[in-house]
């Protein structure tokens, strides 16, 4: 109901432009003057096959939270930092000529790794030493000889002394890999640390898809509105389940997929694991739907709330299925049929298919 009142807003909109190029004006097939001066003001047009709908073009940001994973545990001046893109093994930052590196673990490394220690915080470090090469077999979390053997391997590789410990500060353990990490502030090359300085922050693993649009752009999405999100070959269709407004009056809507979960769905690993993603967007405002096109203003309503538009041979109910733009796309005519647009409803005589006159039987 709520749809055909819209439609039937936009009248004047529909008289002209997009139509005029349809519009059919009765004819005198009997060359009759009073005849013709008898339709003046009577406009018609042709039922055709069309379609309807609106989008904006938007940006969604997807935000992907960083949390600390690693407090520095090193003294010394910082000599050397590389952040961004990891994976397992590579040197995020080094304190006089101490490298500090990363490896894939579920919990935070909390002592020195030496011969005879068990436990989970063992796993990355065999798994490191595994994927150089210089340990086989499978991280069992059991720092036996053999670990110890393949720690001093790698450190006289490293030009290090070959003590078979590994200090702790030497690894920090990321929960996955590879991903995006971000260096403290005070970890910055000639910085001299102390130790006890947020050193490495990761993302926590959730995700926020927001769509931030101004106060003038948020007038014209509909809470019901779906947001179609795309990254590479991806689209993702999602809906807004809240809305916030910023500061400067601007509205940020949030995002989810049609089921609740995550917009990107089983997807979300094609996805750069950086702090902050632009992606493109597309809000359906009207979705878009094709059949047989009339003017919005062919169509009436009746008291008891039904549609209908008036023919050639009178009255006939539609259904409105879409409408937008001055257009409405219905169902309960054919194409090529001639519709009323302007004129005295159902008032007076109506073109008949033979060219003489009917009246239309309200």
């Amino acid at each position: 109901m709520l749809l055909v009142l819209v439609l039937l807003l936009i009248v004047g909109a529909v008289a002209g432009g997009w139509w005029a190029a349809r519009v059919t004006l009765p004819t005198n097939t009997a060359g009759s003057a009073d005849s013709a001066q008898e339709d003046v003001g009577v406009v018609w047009a042709e039922a055709s096959q069309g379609s309807v709908g609106q989008s904006l073009g938007l940006s969604t940001t997807l935000r992907q939270p960083t949390e600390v994973v690693a407090a520095n545990t090193l003294m010394g001046v910082v000599t050397s930092t590389d952040a961004g893109e990891v994976s397992a093994g590579d040197v995020v930052y080094v304190v006089g000529d101490t490298p500090v590196r990363v490896v894939q673990g579920s919990v935070p490394f909390w002592r020195d790794l030496a011969e005879s220690d068990k436990g989970e915080d063992v796993r990355p470090l065999q798994q490191l030493l595994i994927d150089k090469g210089y340990l086989g077999g499978v991280a069992d979390g059991d720092f036996g000889a053999g670990t110890e053997a393949a720690v001093k391997a790698w450190q006289k590789d490293e030009g290090k002394e070959r003590t078979g410990i590994v200090p702790l500060g030497e690894l920090v353990s990321v929960r996955e890999l590879p991903t995006v990490v971000q260096l403290g502030e005070s970890i910055a090359v000639g910085k001299t640390l102390a130790g006890g300085e947020d050193a490495v922050l990761a993302p926590t693993g959730s995700r926020e898809f927001v769509l931030v649009v101004s106060q003038e752009q948020s007038r014209l999405i509909p809470a019901e509105a779906v947001v179609e999100v795309s990254f590479e070959e991806f689209v993702w269709p999602a809906q807004i389940v809240g809305s916030t407004q910023d500061e400067f009056g601007g509205t940020e809507f949030e995002l989810v997929a049609v089921d609740g979960g995550p917009v990107c769905g089983d997807d979300c690993s094609a996805l750069p694991n950086v702090a902050e993603v632009t992606l493109r967007s597309e809000v359906i405002v009207v979705p878009q739907t094709e059949g047989v096109s009339v003017p919005a203003a062919a169509v009436h309503i009746r008291a008891d709330g039904g549609t209908y538009v008036n023919t050639q041979g009178g009255e006939v109910d539609v259904t409105v299925i879409g409408s937008g733009q001055g257009i409405a796309i219905v169902e309960g005519i054919e194409i090529g049929a001639l519709v009323q647009v302007l004129g005295d409803v159902g008032v007076g005589p109506v073109p008949a298919d033979d060219g003489s006159t009917t009246d239309s039987g309200r």
